[in-house]
């Protein structure tokens, strides 16, 4: 709880919108597309988001109710859950419950981790986190575009670098400078915290 206490709040808002645009993303790229899209394909893809998502908000339930394991822990899978369910919806049952079992089994890794992670490195194993979730899902974008110009040859053709660089190195530079930023707020706010202490 000590992250939340000096200023953390503002990096966990940050994740939730990050993870709230992904998915506004998805469902407005995937959703329309999914005629192209294979079954075996469809499962890669519930899983690899079930399971990245559902760690990074483990990973935050974990740190926020940090000392209460069981309620984090229901908090993340509950929350994963209807994101998996989200995912998978457009692919048939067999890929939602893949989205489901991933989603259940990132969600509990991810409490585990927030509720033992001491505060000075929830900052830095959560902008990995994010890394991983934002390549995770460009990726999955690359894919499903690739597969609709294999579809579809109106489809419009596109620069893969081009892609690369504005839904993979342009949100990770994004995330990384806020992350420096609230981390340089947490050390100041930890130090003022230590020296008034040491006056009392």
């Amino acid at each position: 709880m000590f992250y939340l206490v000096t200023g953390g709040v503002s990096m966990l808002f940050i994740n939730s919108i990050l993870i709230f645009i992904y998915l506004a993303f998805y469902i407005l790229i995937v959703y329309p597309k999914k005629q192209y899209i294979q079954s075996m394909l469809a499962k890669m893809i519930c899983m690899t988001i079930g399971m990245t998502s559902s760690l990074l908000i483990g990973l935050m339930a974990g740190v926020v109710l940090q000392g209460n394991f069981a309620i984090s822990t229901i908090v993340a899978i509950v929350i994963s859950f209807v994101i998996a369910f989200l995912i998978g919806s457009p692919f048939g049952s067999m890929a939602s419950m893949e989205a489901l079992c991933s989603s259940l089994m990132g969600a509990m890794m991810g409490a585990m981790v927030g509720e033992m992670l001491p505060s000075e490195g929830v900052n830095v194993l959560l902008f990995f986190m994010d890394s991983i979730f934002i390549v995770s899902m460009a990726y999955v974008f690359i894919l499903i575009k690739k597969e609709e110009q294999k579809s579809n040859t109106l489809a419009p053709k596109r620069n893969s670098s081009f892609s690369v660089i504005f839904t993979i190195i342009i949100p990770i530079l994004i995330i990384g400078a806020i992350h420096f930023i609230d981390n340089k707020g947490l050390q100041n706010q930890s130090e003022k915290i230590d020296h008034s202490q040491m006056h009392h």
